[in-house]
């Protein structure tokens, strides 16, 4: 192979990778929602932990309660449900209120870069 051959190798992997890379990025941002400014979902995971390797627990909040599940490849049982006080209800409700406030709908960011661009051709 020639010294060209194996450049136009390198750089179509690194091409490769590079898509990889964004193709996973946006799948991850799509799953919580928040690619296409979507809002929060009703349904929200907290936080889990493994305790076996097919065995976890789950901490889920649904509407203004936490509700911690236990997880195994047979079923799925409540372990226990708490509900939110007044405090961490507002406190939630404000950091979804600034999580959407954050979150531009992709179009709108598009629009703002080729906005922005005609404006760099034009100067």
């Amino acid at each position: 192979m020639h010294a060209s051959d194996w450049l136009s190798f390198a750089f179509s992997f690194g091409v490769v990778l590079a898509l990889l890379g964004i193709l996973l990025y946006a799948l991850k941002r799509m799953q919580s929602g928040n690619l296409l400014g979507m809002g929060q979902r009703r349904i929200r995971v907290m936080d889990s932990m493994s305790l076996a390797p097919r065995q976890k627990i789950v901490l889920v909040r649904v509407k203004d309660q936490d509700i911690l599940l236990g997880i195994t490849p047979q079923e799925i049982n409540t372990l226990a449900s708490f509900y939110l006080s007044a405090e961490e209800l507002a406190a939630d409700a404000a950091a979804q209120t600034n999580s959407e406030e954050n979150t531009v709908p992709l179009a709108q960011r598009f629009a703002e870069l080729l906005k922005s661009a005609q404006n760099k051709n034009k100067g």
